[in-house]
């Protein structure tokens, strides 16, 4: 992930992609993955398979961690199919990212005996970065995996430019977010612009609530210009006689719910955790606390799978974000 500048401007990245991908993946697909959306049948309901991912997706310490989500589809052909859908947000190319991809697919594929279809978000800010394939030869050998990816940055300024669906939105809030991250002042600007105009394009109530609260996880402000955006809100609201000021309020509460709820997930957790791996160091119980609400349902997926303190603190350290 993009290294964060300050601690009152963290954003959430992580868990607003991963909501977005929960949520609204069928929109998500046919935005993004025209063709691979148009293969499934949507009548049925979609299988995460977070375990299956965890066991294959390790997570060295590295400054730019990807979101990747493993979920399974059925096919209008009547197949099941595992789709590794990885967003990788970031201000900079990364080397060896071919290289990285095609270790997921043959791990899944390995380890699970299933064919997997790998496609990839590019939601960084270099226009000249499109990774596409891992490719392998000598002499007559070669393996070759090419993944269909879609370059937020390139999108946004061609065929998206007048589109405004909820997945060019949080396209749109990504980029900006990455372009802002170490200005505040024009953070708010950028951001302003962004929840201004879904007031003009007809969403209803709850449409604006639901992108409000994404774009409000990957633009993250200090208290101060916080505070002044919501105000600002609240004033344009009550001109345009739109009943959505508690769009803002509901926000404030879902912000609170989520610490409250991350509070008492963990408080369990650490409790069966202490029956699993024997008493925990002090650190230890620090951090599992400190996770954010997505990170305590990730760990409490991947308990039973521990045997002691050392599993435990090999998942902190694979899966969450270092300490800031």
């Amino acid at each position: 992930m993009v290294k964060r500048k300050t601690r009152e401007q963290d954003s959430d990245y992580d868990g607003a992609w991963k909501e977005t991908l929960r949520k609204f993946l069928p929109e998500l697909l046919k935005k993004y993955f025209p063709a691979i959306h148009a293969a499934i049948d949507w009548s049925v309901e979609p299988k995460w398979c977070d375990k299956e991912l965890s066991q294959v997706v390790g997570r060295a310490k590295r400054r730019n961690q990807p979101v990747d989500v493993l979920v399974q589809v059925r096919l209008l052909s009547g197949a099941e199919q595992w789709i590794l859908l990885h967003a990788e947000i970031q201000s900079s190319p990364e080397p060896g990212f071919e290289r990285r991809m095609a270790r997921y697919h043959s791990g899944l594929f390995w380890s699970y005996d299933q064919r997997v279809v790998t496609l990839a978000v590019l939601a960084d800010l270099s226009e000249d970065w499109k990774p596409r394939e891992d490719l392998f030869r000598v002499a007559n050998f070669e393996t070759r995996l090419r993944f269909p990816t879609c370059k937020l940055i390139d999108r946004l300024e061609t065929d998206w430019r007048d589109d405004h669906s909820l997945p060019v939105q949080v396209a749109r809030a990504q980029i900006e977010a990455l372009r802002t991250a170490s200005d505040p002042e024009s953070r708010y600007q950028a951001k302003w612009r962004l929840v201004r105009k879904l007031y003009d394009l007809g969403y209803n109530a709850e449409e604006v609530r639901q992108i409000f609260r994404l774009i409000d996880w990957m633009m993250h402000l200090p208290e101060g210009l916080s505070q002044r955006f919501e105000q600002k809100l609240r004033e344009l609201e009550e001109s345009l006689n739109m009943p959505y000021v508690t769009s803002v309020e509901r926000i404030a509460e879902a912000r609170g719910e989520a610490r409250g709820e991350a509070r008492g997930g963990a408080s369990l957790l650490l409790r069966l955790l202490a029956k699993i791996c024997g008493s925990l160091p002090e650190e230890v119980t620090d951090r599992i606390r400190s996770l954010p609400f997505q990170q305590i349902e990730e760990l409490s997926e991947a308990v039973l799978d521990f045997r002691s303190l050392a599993d435990l603190q090999n998942w902190l350290t694979t899966h969450a974000d270092p300490a800031e």
